[in-house]
């Protein structure tokens, strides 16, 4: 793609009985960057990702992904174009094997069904880049075990393996950091970068450490509304950002 705009967002807007979650954002997620949403509680970032990712409908403006209006889409045709997101809450089959788990996800990106009753010889032809994917995240030493097993920590980088499965162009990540024992942060931060030579990402984050290491731009949200954007330094040091924190806990 020529365009250096992955994902574009204008008057972005979502209202529920007259109260505005997002009001009016715009945003502008250059190709092969690390993008970050960050701002205090309730500044509307998981609204703006259910938003961006179509989970939610808005109540005004327009998305473009890949310069193709994706407004009124639907998630799961937004997720086969190359827009796939994670969420807060780690999501795995966790009575599958962990191989399990991201053959059926390279099953969908084939063009196949979620069908768990197909017989093994339809996933095994899965196995070489399953494996391969493992690999990537650190878990090809775990690819039998039930991924109920894994630690929390584990199963994130098991996500970002099935999330990689669906070869995404985006990646959205909703606090990739959350819930991480200390010991975990700096293995999923570093698969994180990995992940990012892939693909673009945008993340939510809390982790102001993480956003600082991984993030090329960042974009500040203050009660549904872009406060203010720039690079890590640009915006740390805006006095307006400052403010918004102030008296309030970081997130």
């Amino acid at each position: 793609m020529s365009d250096p705009v992955i994902l574009q967002a204008d008057g972005l807007s979502k209202q529920f009985r007259g109260f505005y979650a997002v009001r009016n954002v715009s945003l502008r997620v250059q190709r092969n960057t690390v993008h970050a949403l960050i701002g205090p509680n309730g500044a509307g970032k998981t609204t703006c990702f259910n938003l961006l990712s179509t989970f939610l409908p808005s109540s005004a403006g327009s998305i473009h992904f890949n310069g193709r209006d994706i407004t009124r889409s639907d998630p799961a045709s937004v997720a086969a174009s190359g827009l796939v997101r994670s969420f807060q809450i780690s999501a795995v089959f966790g009575q599958m094997s962990v191989l399990d788990n991201v053959r059926v996800a390279l099953q969908r990106k084939s063009g196949g069904s979620f069908a768990f009753w197909r017989s093994a010889r339809a996933l095994d032809r899965h196995n070489a880049r399953a494996r391969e994917l493992l690999a990537a995240v650190g878990l090809e030493p775990y690819q039998a075990s039930p991924a109920a097993d894994l630690s929390y920590g584990r199963k994130r980088a098991l996500e970002l393996a099935t999330t990689l499965a669906l070869d995404p162009e985006l990646i959205l990540l909703d606090e990739p950091i959350a819930g991480l024992g200390h010991e975990d942060i700096a293995p999923v931060t570093q698969l994180i970068a990995q992940v990012a030579k892939r693909c673009t990402i945008l993340m939510v984050e809390h982790n102001m450490k993480v956003v600082a290491q991984l993030c090329d731009r960042i974009t500040v949200l203050q009660a549904g509304e872009v406060l203010a954007e720039g690079s890590y330094d640009e915006v740390s040091r805006d006095p307006r950002v400052i403010e918004a924190y102030v008296g309030g806990s970081h997130d």
